[in-house]
């Protein structure tokens, strides 16, 4: 962990997502919703000094008091006694709208809190700018098979990755499960033959104006291969992934005490 605090700017997606969904949520409502969902770690959870909250729930009180959602004309304040209302504007519903897809597959992605506090920042300086940010979603390919893909661009984005990162990490046919080194070749012939998962490490975006040959290179440093069962595992507790030695080193205690 990086023990960086957050900022107002990086909060600022999170909390439209929660006023547009709850329209005339309190300040309190909001400060709890974003706790739950981004879990703070490191300095921000901590009990700011002199006060009751942590430095996170004292940042979030800081987008009203300097008033930073409506300087942007994103979102409109009432003030109600010690607490208030938020209400999203036609502006704000605008950002979100576009930097939507984003920021769902940022919730839904189990990605570690520095990471998901960077991305927000970098989302939210980007579409201010009007420049177009492209994600790359593991969990489209993943579930290809399953359902119907809602956002055919990202999945063919995603799908482009995918085979990038086997064939990056294949030999003579064969590619190996980075945490248990299970092998679908191995274990099912021709037709298991090319075939894994890929566990993004941290988020994968790429602005649009990106070379894409080049942007693939680089983000195929932060992609690993993992059978079905290890990508579950890494996954089962939402907001809380395994690092892939951390679950390494289940498999091996495991295997020990059986």
């Amino acid at each position: 962990m990086t023990g960086k605090r957050v900022s107002e700017t990086e909060l600022m997606l999170p909390a439209l997502y929660f006023i547009n969904r709850e329209p005339g949520i309190t300040t309190t409502r909001l400060k709890l919703l974003l706790v739950d969902l981004l879990k703070p770690t490191g300095k921000d959870a901590e009990i700011a000094r002199s006060r009751t909250d942590t430095y996170f729930e004292q940042k979030v009180r800081n987008l009203v008091s300097h008033r930073t959602l409506q300087r942007r004309g994103y979102a409109l304040y009432n003030r109600l006694g010690r607490d208030g209302t938020h209400t999203i504007t036609e502006q704000g519903k605008d950002f979100l709208q576009t930097n939507i897809d984003t920021l769902e597959y940022l919730l839904s992605g189990d990605f570690d809190y520095d990471d998901v506090q960077n991305s927000f920042a970098n989302i939210t300086m980007m579409g201010e700018q009007n420049r177009k940010i492209l994600i790359y979603d593991e969990n489209l390919v993943i579930e290809e098979g399953t359902r119907r893909v809602k956002n055919v661009q990202v999945y063919e984005r995603s799908r482009k990755l995918r085979e990038a990162a086997i064939n990056r990490h294949t030999i003579n046919g064969h590619v190996q499960c980075s945490v248990c080194s299970f092998d679908f070749y191995e274990a099912y012939g021709e037709r298991g033959r090319g075939y894994i998962e890929i566990h993004h490490q941290k988020p994968i975006f790429q602005y649009e104006e990106q070379d894409i040959g080049k942007f693939i290179e680089n983000a195929l440093q932060n992609v690993i291969p993992v059978c079905s069962n290890c990508h579950r595992m890494i996954h089962r507790e939402k907001n809380a992934p395994m690092t892939v030695e951390d679950l390494r080193q289940l498999i091996q205690c495991a295997r020990t005490h059986s």
